[in-house]
């Protein structure tokens, strides 16, 4: 306000100052003139003091009732804003409580379902199972009515291997067989090795009976010491019992037979055949089986 009145007299000096030096006015007109406007311009100061005054008072109530019309409004929305909060919360609790006992619901009606589900799957296997087990069961006494039938099948036939083994054994065996040449008797080198060769098992069933057994190809003896094949056949058993006896066969066991060719092994019209013929052979006779024709 000051610096206002400072202005308007400055504006005024520097008016008068002015007048002055132009010469129009007197120093009485100009303090008359001076003092005329400097109370007009202190009225208008004053009036513009007021009406500053009064805008003042009306922007400081204005101020006051917009701060009050804000912090009411805050004040409300505050209030609004927990009652909507609360509002919000105690609908979206009761929304997550409707929720939660819906999907409690489907979830035990879901649980029911797979339940009776997995106990009629679950009777169904039972059942496919107990099928299986009873047809295994019968499989199973199948089976064991089959084994028990082979097994019967199998002492059968080893009841009937073991006679024919009995049988086998009772009856004579030929261990060994020594070809001779054309009119000859004596035992040649490689029938005195095969000779050799069943000496153990000779000495070996002592009880066995020994049958030398001399053959003849069929023939006719028509020079040197023997008459016929018998008597050929017979020197070729005798023959081959001394080589046996020579080497520790009791010769209580041995029986010397000329069969002359009464019993061929190979056709006698080719000269193979006749040699396949001309031979001895020595036949183990087990004790129980003295009696059987040779």
């Amino acid at each position: 306000m000051i610096s206002r009145i400072a202005f308007t007299m400055i504006t005024l000096l520097g008016v008068a100052l002015i007048v002055s030096s132009c010469g129009k006015l007197d120093q009485e007109e100009f303090e008359m003139w001076k003092n005329e406007h400097v109370s007009q311009m202190e009225k208008a100061d004053a009036d513009l003091t007021n009406k500053v005054t009064m805008l003042e008072g009306k922007v400081d109530q204005h101020t006051k009732d917009v701060a009050e019309a804000i912090s009411e409004a805050k004040d409300e929305a505050i209030a609004a804003s927990q009652q909507g909060d609360a509002d919000t919360m105690a609908a979206a609790k009761q929304t997550s409580m409707e929720q939660d006992a819906q999907l409690r619901a489907d979830l035990t009606k879901s649980i029911d379902m797979q339940g009776q589900k997995a106990m009629e799957f679950a009777q169904g296997e039972d059942a496919k199972l107990q099928k299986r087990i009873d047809a295994h069961d019968m499989a199973d006494a199948s089976q064991n009515d089959a084994i028990k039938k082979l097994e019967s099948e199998v002492m059968a036939l080893k009841e009937g291997l073991s006679m024919v083994e009995s049988e086998v054994a009772a009856k004579p065996v030929i261990v060994a067989t020594v070809n001779f040449a054309s009119g000859q008797t004596r035992v040649s080198s490689k029938g005195q090795e095969i000779l050799d060769g069943i000496v153990a098992q000779l000495k070996a069933d002592s009880d066995a009976k020994i049958m030398v057994v001399g053959h003849a190809d069929g023939m006719p003896v028509l020079r040197g010491s023997y008459r016929s094949n018998w008597d050929l056949s017979q020197a070729r058993a005798n023959s081959a019992a001394k080589h046996l006896e020579s080497k520790g066969i009791d010769s209580s066991r041995i029986e010397a037979i000329g069969k002359a060719h009464t019993d061929p092994v190979a056709p006698q019209n080719t000269s193979a055949g006749r040699a396949m013929n001309r031979r001895v052979e020595v036949i183990l006779v087990p004790a129980d089986a003295h009696n059987q024709p040779f």
